[in-house]
């Protein structure tokens, strides 16, 4: 807190003594997005609120509301603007808003609260059938996952609007456990659904798919999603497998290019930037045109700007997409994430999941070092999946496979970064 204080009381002294207040300007525009910093114990306080009540949390959260009005103040006197989609908002007033949302979140005596809007697609009386006890034994169960279940919802009254519900079972827990000062860390799953939530709910991309709503009950917690009718890649290629749908190579080719471009705006666009942590199949959305969107951000991790990584003290990922340094080390960086896109790259033309036991019976007994084989073979074409063969497609497919191999080098400095394997797609032209 105090580092961020200093900050602006330096920066506003040198306004006013210093020729280069144009830097300082722009550099203060940026507050928005680094005082995420100064949000992390907000926002701890605040989801621990979220999911029990309790009132030594409560006097906490309202301490550091308090500090953060302070410095919304302090940006306003300086009256910075920024703009966004041609519209020009002051920065204090939308950081003001941003923590005034959380902090709402967090009000109130009993465990059902109101829903938290994300998004302008939803609105607060869309989801008031979720208030009725049994509002779940109408619905469709599409799925179970890790932390509970996912459900399709036709909103009331909007003419057929669907939308993905994931209900998150919470662990019992004490108060007087989820807020203990410099003691264990909260539960897994909480620091999930926060992650989730401060991700998903503040990124916009046409290839990242975002959370509309949040509503807290009182034995669990529910994320609001727009519904994808075409599932996840991952259950598109199992269809493929087994003969009940097709998959072609531009449709391959298509979704490649959209999860790159959400990738390069996780990693180079959004302040601070953001390593997603678990990219495969089975996160990424496909819309009814193919176009792909990445999901599932409870794994993910910010990299505060400034650095080049960020620190971690659990492995995370899904086996067969993890990178090999992951397991060496607690540093963290993007390239993670490209290699975890190299290995999907790698299913995308060879129709094959690291876990298929086909590679269970080759000599390198993994996806990554057999496609390494077979590329530097005399016949490279064997790595592509026989269902794609003969329509004129191969030289793309192979390369492909090729920035697939580029991107699960085991040494990550050497790897691409989002953006080049973005440009590289975009080069293959039909």
């Amino acid at each position: 807190m105090v580092k961020i204080n200093k900050v602006l009381d330096d920066a506003i002294e040198k306004q006013t003594k210093e020729e280069s207040v144009k830097i300082w300007l722009g550099k203060l525009q940026h507050l928005a997005y680094d005082v995420d910093y100064l949000l992390d114990e907000f926002q701890t306080e605040a989801f621990q609120m979220m999911l029990l009540q309790d009132a030594d949390a409560m006097s906490k959260v309202k301490e550091v509301n308090a500090r953060l009005q302070d410095i919304a103040w302090q940006i306003n006197v300086l009256g910075l603007k920024e703009s966004s989609g041609g519209k020009s908002t002051i920065v204090g007033q939308r950081f003001l808003t941003t923590t005034s949302r959380i902090l709402a979140a967090g009000r109130g005596g009993s465990r059902d609260r109101r829903p938290i809007i994300f998004s302008p697609l939803i609105k607060e009386e869309d989801l008031a059938f979720l208030e009725k006890e049994d509002y779940f034994a109408s619905l469709e169960k599409i799925r179970s996952c890790w932390n509970g279940e996912v459900y399709k919802a036709e909103l009331p009254g909007s003419s057929g609007r669907v939308i993905t519900i994931k209900k998150i079972i919470q662990p019992l827990k004490s108060g007087a456990e989820l807020i203990k000062k410099d003691s264990e860390p909260l539960h897994h799953k909480m620091i999930q659904i926060r992650s989730e939530i401060i991700t998903a709910g503040q990124v916009r991309h046409r290839n990242i798919v975002p959370l509309l709503a949040r509503m807290v009950r009182r034995d669990c917690d529910l994320l609001v999603y727009e519904f994808r009718r075409n599932g996840s890649l991952q259950d598109i290629l199992y269809d493929v497998s087994q003969g009940r749908r097709e998959l072609d190579w531009l449709a391959r080719h298509r979704i490649a290019q959209g999860i790159a471009s959400g990738l390069e705006y996780l990693h180079m666009s959004h302040r601070p930037r953001i390593i997603h942590r678990d990219i495969q199949p089975a996160n990424v959305l496909i819309d009814d045109d193919m176009e792909a969107r990445i999901s599932e951000f409870g794994l993910a991790k910010r990299i505060p700007d400034g650095h080049t990584r960020t620190t971690t003290w659990s492995l995370a990922g899904t086996v067969g997409y993890i990178a090999p340094e992951c397991h060496q080390t607690v540093a963290l960086s993007d390239t993670c994430d490209i290699y975890s896109f190299g290995v999907l790259l790698a299913v995308l033309v060879i129709g094959k999941f690291p876990s298929d036991d086909f590679f269970q019976h080759t000599k390198e007994m993994s996806l990554v070092q057999w496609m390494r084989n077979v590329m530097t073979s005399e016949n490279p074409n064997r790595a592509i999946n026989s269902k794609l063969l003969g329509n004129g497609y191969e030289e793309q497919m192979l390369l492909v496979l090729k920035i697939a191999c580029f991107c699960t080098l085991d040494d990550p400095n050497k790897r691409p970064n989002s953006k080049d394997v973005r440009c590289m797609l975009s080069q293959i032209q039909h």
